[in-house]
């Protein structure tokens, strides 16, 4: 008989404004930063796009936002691989869709407490919204990664990307 034991790893999910390009810092249970979030733009396109990033600097994930009206559309990159992920904003609420993958959203994603699962009806991450962060609980290892971006990308969502810089002048 086999048994299979669900491994939980929780990591925090904070908004970082302590350089200008930072946007998130992951942390895990020990207060120990994992990965950080970090917006690049490419001055031909000038399209934005995140890194995931290791503490030394690798690059663990790429997030880049396509620019489809009214939505928000990410295509979600580790290694050769990747998923999409669509947040639509309607009437009544939000709706969000995974496309490579058969996963879906259980909660409210708008209010950032939301659960995703597969199509076994799995738990794959458990995301908490706090006053100064955000919990995520991963049940498998191998989906870290997607789960860390799928985070970012909801917390991304009726926020400001880019904070717009005071200026300071004569009245």
């Amino acid at each position: 008989m086999v048994i299979f034991s669900v491994i939980n790893m929780k990591l925090y999910l904070k908004r970082d404004r302590s350089a200008d390009n930072v946007l998130f810092a992951v942390f895990d249970e020990c207060g120990n930063e994992v990965y950080r979030v970090v917006s690049v733009s490419t001055k031909v396109t000038k399209r934005t796009n995140l890194l995931l990033l290791h503490t030394d600097g690798t690059v663990a994930g790429k997030i880049r936002r396509l620019p489809i009206v009214s939505t928000y559309t990410f295509v979600l990159r580790v290694k050769k691989s990747h998923i999409t992920f669509v947040i639509v904003p309607v009437k009544n609420g939000v709706l969000s869709y995974f496309y490579g993958n058969n996963w879906h959203i259980n909660g409210s994603i708008a209010a950032k407490n939301f659960t995703v699962i597969d199509v076994d009806k799995s738990v794959i991450l458990d995301h908490r919204k706090h006053s100064d962060h955000c919990t995520l609980e991963i049940t498998h290892p191998e989906n870290e990664l997607y789960c860390i971006m799928t985070a970012v990308c909801a917390n991304l969502m009726n926020t400001v990307e880019k904070p717009m810089q005071a200026e300071v002048g004569c009245l």
